[in-house]
This record gives C-alpha cells, sequence and structure tokens, in this order.
C-alpha cells in the first residue's frame, strides 16, 4: 500500500536580507543571528536624530547539520564564483577585523535576543 503526503509550502514571511551575523554556540547547537541594520534619520521635536534599526532572523542549528550546512555552503560559494567570478572581499581593517573577532564566541550565555 502506498502512503501519501501532503506537503504544503508557507510563503507568509518574505525573504530577509541580512548584512550581519553573529554565531554562537555550545556543545548541542549552533546559533545563526543574521541581522540587518538600516540607518535611518528621525524628527524628535525639533530635531534630527540618527537611528540604526537593527532586525534579526535567528536558526538554531543542530551541530551535525551546522557541519552538513558549512559543506554545502562551500560548494554553493564554489559553484557561484566558476559561473560568476572571484568574490572579492575587502581586506580587512583594524575596525573590521575586531568586528569578525566578535561575531564568534564559545558561550550561549552571550546571546541576546
Amino acid at each position: 500500500m502506498e502512503k501519501s503526503v501532503n506537503v504544503q509550502i508557507d510563503h507568509r514571511e518574505a525573504a530577509f536580507y541580512s548584512d550581519s551575523i553573529s554565531i554562537i554556540y555550545n556543545p548541542s547547537k549552533f546559533i545563526l543571528d543574521f541581522k540587518q541594520n538600516t540607518p535611518r534619520i528621525d524628527q524628535i521635536q525639533d530635531k534630527q536624530q540618527q537611528t540604526i534599526a537593527v532586525k534579526h532572523n535567528v536558526i538554531i542549528l543542530d551541530v551535525k547539520f551546522a557541519k552538513i550546512f558549512l559543506k554545502t555552503l562551500k560548494k554553493s560559494v564554489e559553484g557561484y564564483e566558476k559561473k560568476h567570478g572571484e568574490i572579492k572581499v575587502p581586506k580587512p581593517t583594524k575596525k573590521t577585523e575586531k568586528a569578525a573577532e566578535e561575531i564568534v564566541t564559545g558561550k550561549e550565555e552571550g546571546y541576546i535576543g
């Protein structure tokens, strides 16, 4: 007897653009916090004030799936570069090096979200 399975795809959430990521892990999971930083100017009374609006989407991965995700992403980047050319990443500055060091921490307690 053949079993039938109904699959529904949820399209209610729009795609999310990310320009920053934080990764936190512990022995059982990886937490990927994809962030979108949008600067804007707010008018407060008679003064203009710059505000950074931050949205984020969090994905929690089992450690084994994190490893599979890493391999899949690497393969996809290699395929992209083969088809479209090398992705050029700017050389790090002191500011970007410091930011990169802060991306990954080994303690889940550091996660706020």
